[in-house]
């Protein structure tokens, strides 16, 4: 297991300030981990990270430029879709494959980013029962 597959979670205590936890290292995984951090002259785990994530942003935004600008495969995936017609979440990850939940995530934040145009769908039975569906269109 990598570092990358355990969880990382925020810690929320005052005392540790922005230290975290990692979860999903075995035991003797988590101590190889404290004893490498040590050795490579980081003073903590949290320290070690923080850098390890800066360094990555610089790399890919060396690779990709603008990385809020560049489509990951998913996305690429889901305004294909949207390009295709589907314009309901539900079309969308029947189209790509993708669960409902991610769908809608990607369909959320294509739409943030400026992307994709969000709108309610007009249908009557759906809003008779209280629904919000929407809809999803490309935005230029």
């Amino acid at each position: 297991m990598h570092v990358s597959d355990a969880l990382l979670i925020p810690m929320s205590s005052t005392k540790r300030g922005r230290a975290v936890e990692i979860r999903g290292l075995s035991k003797s995984q988590h101590v190889k981990l404290r004893r490498a951090v040590a050795l490579s002259g980081s003073r903590s785990i949290s320290q070690w990270l923080s850098s390890q994530v800066r360094r990555l942003i610089v790399e890919q935004e060396a690779r990709f430029g603008n990385l809020l600008a560049v489509l990951t495969p998913d996305e690429a995936d889901v305004l294909g879709a949207v390009r295709a017609g589907c314009c309901r979440v539900l079309a969308v990850a029947e189209e790509t494959h993708l669960s409902l939940k991610k769908a809608e995530v990607i369909l959320d934040e294509l739409a943030g980013r400026g992307v994709l145009r969000k709108s309610r769908a007009l249908k009557t039975t759906e809003q008779a029962r209280g629904a919000t569906v929407w809809e999803y269109f490309l935005a230029k």
